[in-house]
Order: structure tokens, then C-alpha cells, then sequence
């Protein structure tokens, strides 16, 4: 397998990641409002344990949205260091290629200060590929630690989402039954 058709099996598989990622996301969006609408109804309803029960689903379904965005976040981040890697690998190579031809060409070129130069790149480059490798298992470690607590929602802030999908189911009633009145006087007057 060429190196290009390597690199476009990688982008490809990145890519499947990151769709996969954005898919579970929505399916976790769509949960967290199916929970609040079972919230919504047993609070409506006066049933206090289903509304407790929906209330830890939101609690987990919000942790586990925050943990999938961090993943998401960590995957581009990782692709973006990929990229530039290559970049760099592709930018040393290029200066190694014209190094050459400099030193084919000019007899004057001092090809060990060149080459001081060229390892001081390559050892930079490595610096910056061990920090990003320090990040990418910092990050890993915060995964782990969040994922074990998922009870960083707070109660309140679970109350005002919760009472913010109630305002709006209210104000859509308004405007249904708005409509409903206009229909109804519409087909009164065409009588």
C-alpha cells in the first residue's frame, strides 16, 4: 500500500470516527429531551418518583453528552496534530531534498551548519510530538476521572431545563389553540 493511499485509509477511518461521534451525540440530545418530557408530564401528572427517575436520566444522559463532546474535541484536536505532523515531516523532507541539491550545486554551503539546523528542527518537532502525546494521556485521564462522576449536574440547573421546555410547550399551546380559533371563525363565517 503507497504511503497516499495510506494516508487516505486514515482520513477515511478519522472521519468514520468523528460521523460516529456526532451520530451518538444526537442520539444523546434526542434522550436528554425525551427525558425532560417525561419529567414534564410526571411533574404535570403529581407522580414525584418518575419525576425523580427522569431527573437522573437527564443527570446521566447531560454527563455522558459532555464526555462524548470532550471525545469529539479530542479526536479533531488529534487529527488537526496529525496534520501538522505531516506537514512538518513533508516541510523536513523538502528541506532535505533541497539541502542536497544546495550542496550538490555550491561548494560553499556549509552542509554541517545545515544540518545542525535540520536535527535542531527534528528535535524540535519530537519535543512537540511528546507534549501532544503528555496531552493526549492528560486528556485520557480526564475521560476516566469524569466519566466515574456523573452527578456534576445539579439539581437546579436540571429544574431550569425542565422549566424551560415547559414555557415553551405553553407558549406552543397558545399558538395552537390561536390557530384552532382562526380555523373555527374562518369556517363559521364561510357557512
Amino acid at each position: 500500500m503507497s504511503k497516499e493511499s495510506k494516508r487516505i485509509k486514515e482520513q477515511m477511518l478519522v472521519n468514520q470516527a468523528i460521523a460516529s461521534i456526532k451520530k451518538q451525540l444526537g442520539n444523546l440530545e434526542s434522550s436528554r429531551k425525551k427525558y425532560i418530557a417525561a419529567a414534564i408530564s410526571a411533574r404535570e401528572n403529581g407522580i414525584s418518583s418518575q419525576y425523580n427517575l427522569a431527573k437522573n436520566a437527564i443527570r446521566i444522559v447531560t454527563a455522558q453528552k459532555t464526555v462524548v463532546e470532550q471525545m469529539l474535541l479530542n479526536l479533531q484536536l488529534s487529527a488537526q496534530i496529525k496534520d501538522v505532523s505531516e506537514m512538518t515531516k513533508s516541510f523536513a523532507d523538502g528541506m532535505k531534498l533541497l539541502s542536497g541539491a544546495i550542496s550538490d550545486t555550491t561548494d560553499g554551503l556549509n552542509f554541517e551548519k545545515v544540518s545542525k539546523q535540520m536535527n535542531k528542527a527534528m528535535i524540535s518537532t519530537q519535543i512537540k510530538q511528546a507534549e501532544a502525546d503528555a496531552f493526549l494521556d492528560a486528556t485520557q485521564s480526564g475521560f476516566e476521572s469524569f466519566a466515574s462522576v456523573s452527578g456534576d449536574v445539579s439539581e437546579d440547573e436540571i429544574d431550569r431545563l425542565i422549566d424551560g421546555e415547559m414555557t415553551g410547550l405553553s407558549g406552543l399551546d397558545d399558538e395552537i389553540s390561536a390557530l384552532e380559533n382562526k380555523i373555527k371563525t374562518g369556517i363559521g363565517g364561510n357557512a
